[in-house]
C-alpha cells in the first residue's frame, strides 16, 4: 500500500472512533447538572424563542456552564432550557 491509502485509511478510522465516541458519551454523559451535554435544540422557557447554537455568554456562570440570555425577553437559562436566576 502506498502513503496516500494509509493516509485515507487512517482518516476514516478516525472519524468513525470519532462518531462512535461523541454519540457514547452523549447517551451515557449526565443530562442534568453542570457536567452535562446538551446537544439539543433550546427554546427560552418564557417566550418559546429558540436559541442560537453559537451562543454568547452574557456571564461568567453562563461562560463556565453554559447557557443562554434570550434576546427577545432577557430569561436566562441553562444549558438545557431551565430558567435560572441571575
Amino acid at each position: 500500500m502506498d502513503d496516500i491509502t494509509r493516509l485515507i485509511i487512517a482518516a476514516l478510522i478516525v472519524a468513525l472512533v470519532s462518531f462512535i465516541c461523541k454519540k457514547l458519551i452523549s447517551k451515557y454523559w449526565p443530562k442534568t447538572g453542570k457536567l452535562g451535554m446538551n446537544f439539543e435544540k433550546i427554546c427560552c422557557p418564557n417566550c418559546a424563542e429558540e436559541m442560537p447554537k453559537v451562543r454568547k455568554p452574557a456571564n461568567l456562570r453562563q461562560t463556565l456552564w453554559g447557557g443562554w440570555t434570550c434576546n427577545k425577553c432577557g430569561t436566562e437559562m441553562d444549558k438545557y432550557g431551565v430558567k435560572t436566576t441571575p
